[in-house]
């Protein structure tokens, strides 16, 4: 599929990590993350994964600069702001990660499309790319909606028919998150569909695990769910899921019906969970070009018309 464009960094909402990991998964956690202390507004650039412990991180996108007559040697905060858009803020205990090394650790020496940095002063821990992939793939068993299943992991588990095998001994209190071995992607999705994806990929391959079914005129729809759950599923705000909805129905992937998400095109929706870290962009409505172009060309004849009847005016005269 065209309209794909490469991203820089990957994020992780709606988490607490160092709140909700259970004793054993903290420690694993811990041998591979080195912490840093980091002041108001540094760039963060190098290749790796990054946990929020403390304080607030923006992914930021630089906006094209369309005034030419634009003085480029002012360098005031009203202009700075006016020539960014910020994509995201992300919170204590949620995570981003970088993957494309551009400058230093963390100072930039160029300008990139798009960068994270820091709204306040932040305490963030590093690992790598290679160390947290190994430590998700020794660790199946993370998955999201983290908080909710912590919290009242043994009321979920009852709900989920797991209360026996807990009553029995066979899962502890914290095993509880092992029920993702399930494939009920309603309930839970594991890190690894997560990390290392753009949020138009997780959802795509959220839906693809969702929608396995026909119905009997062989209708794919996936399992009725609002958006607020599936932007805790993939770890996203509702906002960017609603954006990246109505962009996969602009290239009929979907369709909603009755308040469900129909499958219009399988193939089209895995190119987008496999694409990883490319997102889709939002296609440009042709009815709008279409239409400013019309109205050019009426306003065109107009003129020509004007000219004509001034020029018939005058050789009259």
């Amino acid at each position: 599929m065209k309209n794909f464009n490469t991203e820089e960094f990957w994020y992780i909402k709606q988490l607490h990590i160092f709140r909700d990991l259970s004793e054993a998964d903290a420690y694993a956690l811990a041998q591979i993350i080195t912490f840093r202390d980091l002041k108001h507004e540094e760039r963060i650039s190098k290749e790796g994964v990054y946990l929020i412990k403390e304080g607030r991180v923006k992914i930021a996108e630089n906006l094209p600069d369309t005034d030419s007559d634009k003085n480029t040697n002012s360098a005031n905060n009203s202009d700075k702001d006016e020539s960014q858009e910020t994509k995201e803020v992300l919170e204590q205990g949620e995570i981003f990660g970088v993957t494309s090394v551009d400058g230093g650790f963390w100072n930039a020496n160029s300008e990139p499309l798009t960068y994270a940095e820091t709204l306040t002063e932040v305490c963030i821990g590093f690992a790598t790319i290679r160390d947290f992939s190994f430590y998700l793939k020794r660790k199946p068993h993370l998955a999201l909606p983290m908080l909710r299943r912590t919290r009242l992991g043994i009321f979920n588990a009852t709900i989920l028919r797991y209360g026996n095998k807990l009553q029995e001994g066979q899962l502890g209190p914290h095993d509880i998150l092992k029920r993702v071995a399930i494939p009920n992607h309603k309930h839970a999705n594991a890190f690894g569909n997560i990390a290392f994806r753009t949020v138009s990929s997780r959802l795509a391959l959220l839906l693809q695990h969702l929608s396995t079914v026909s119905d009997n005129n062989g209708n794919i729809f996936a399992p009725r769910l609002s958006n607020k759950r599936i932007s805790e599923l993939i770890g996203s705000s509702m906002e960017t899921i609603d954006t990246l909805l109505n962009t996969f129905k602009q290239y009929n992937v979907i369709e909603t019906r009755r308040g469900r998400i129909q499958i219009m095109n399988a193939w089209k929706l895995k190119k987008i969970a496999d694409a990883r870290m490319k997102t889709l962009t939002p296609r440009k409505v042709p009815t709008t070009t279409s239409d400013l172009e019309n109205d050019l060309e009426i306003f065109g004849n107009l003129q020509n018309e004007n000219r004509i009847e001034s020029g018939s005016d005058i050789s009259s005269a």
